[in-house]
């Protein structure tokens, strides 16, 4: 059995308790299914991964591939060595490294929409901002980090099957938990989300059911921040 998701475009959001009223809506429509969300500062910023973006190295800009991917990743797993004399295995060097900011393959969500959109306000008050969210599919075969931590390098970074999984972390960081992150796993990082609707995945290699996605515009960003450091959402909160 093959299976995909939808897309839609919901509202403008220019106030805390219309966004709460946008999200509370799309829950009731849905079964109350798991809503994951993510905040984009700049509207143009895709779904991608990070190992799936340009990075800058001293003013260059760098693509990857599934080389230097491989190879960033073992680089890792031997510098991390001396920290508890063990070699990691290669799932949890992926989470460890994504803590630490390497590129990976795993792209961020939290469960707690507020900070969501606080991540679309906090940077770039000249840009319109996103908040994207999706909704888990009522049977997803959600990975546990565990799960991946005894995956072998060539299944961690295969292509084959194609998926996006959703992945359970292990939390390693005040931040993570903070945050109530949550991760998915892309078989190819280096093509958007949002470029995979309507594409057909087998059953268990797809766990979202439905994209959504709000426009933050830019003259509504301070106020939003306004209102959301007075619910308690700021970067002292965001950020432990």
């Amino acid at each position: 059995m093959q299976v995909s998701f939808d897309f839609t475009d919901r509202d403008l959001i220019d106030t805390v308790d219309a966004f709460v009223r946008e999200v509370s809506a799309v829950r009731e429509a849905t079964d109350k299914h798991k809503l994951w969300f993510r905040g984009h500062s700049k509207s143009e910023y895709k779904l991608v991964p990070t190992i799936g973006r340009l990075a800058w190295y001293g003013g260059l800009a760098k693509s990857f591939n599934l080389t230097t991917e491989r190879e960033l990743l073992h680089r890792f797993r031997r510098r991390a060595f001396p920290s508890d004399g063990r070699v990691k295995q290669a799932g949890y060097a992926l989470f460890l490294a994504r803590h630490h900011g390497l590129p990976t393959r795993v792209l961020d969500w939290t469960a707690n929409v507020l900070y969501a959109l606080y991540f679309a306000c906090m940077e770039h008050v000249d840009h319109d901002g996103n908040v994207w969210a999706f909704r888990q599919r009522g049977y997803a075969h959600v990975l546990d980090a565990f799960d991946l931590v005894d995956q072998d390098e060539a299944q961690l970074l295969s292509s084959k099957p194609s998926r996006v999984k959703i992945v359970h972390p292990i939390f390693n960081s005040a931040r993570l938990i903070a945050q109530e992150g949550g991760f998915t796993l892309h078989s190819d990082p280096w093509r958007p989300l949002e470029d995979l609707v309507g594409v057909r995945f087998g059953k268990r290699s797809l766990d979202i059911e439905h994209l959504y996605r709000w426009l933050i515009p830019k003259r509504a960003k301070p106020t939003l921040l306004r209102e959301l450091s007075g619910l308690g959402v700021s970067h002292r909160n965001v950020f432990p």
